[in-house]
């Protein structure tokens, strides 16, 4: 596709939303997502699984190796929040006492914990079930 004919909303999310990238793949990852989808109360949010080719193609510029390793969350104007940041952007979306819940980021050391603690989970979650517990490792038969 060439320049001229790609989208204008080409690695931006749609006009007033925040897009969010999460690994379709990842069953806690999609329960995550669920769970934003039930909490959001802004009708801002667009979850968008990395793993479909079409939602990749909107985001061009973002590596799908980078994409893989947190959550990436991308608003109207092309700017790109990773990890527990992109989780907060999220937060800053909400109404009433929901989005107040966004302003913990800029109590010291709060960001810095929040962003340790994603870091840990998210290197991982292949390993973890959907509520986000470490899987038991399989029992060998005897």
């Amino acid at each position: 596709m060439s320049a001229a004919a790609e989208s204008p909303n080409t690695g931006k999310a749609s006009r007033g939303m925040l897009a969010i990238l999460y690994d379709g793949s990842c069953d806690m990852c999609k329960a995550s997502v669920d769970g934003i989808n039930k909490f959001d109360n802004s009708g801002m949010i667009e979850a968008l699984d990395l793993t479909d080719p079409d939602a990749r193609a909107k985001f061009p510029d973002l590596k799908l190796e980078n994409l893989l390793e947190q959550l990436h969350a991308v608003d109207d104007r092309g700017r790109v929040f990773r990890g527990a940041r992109a989780i907060n952007e999220i937060l800053r979306r909400q109404r009433g006492l929901k989005g107040l819940l966004a302003y913990l980021w800029y109590i010291p050391p709060y960001a810095w914990l929040a962003d340790r603690q994603y870091q840990r989970i998210a290197a991982s979650r292949y390993r973890r079930d959907a509520s986000g517990r470490l899987k038991s490792p399989a029992v060998p038969e005897h």
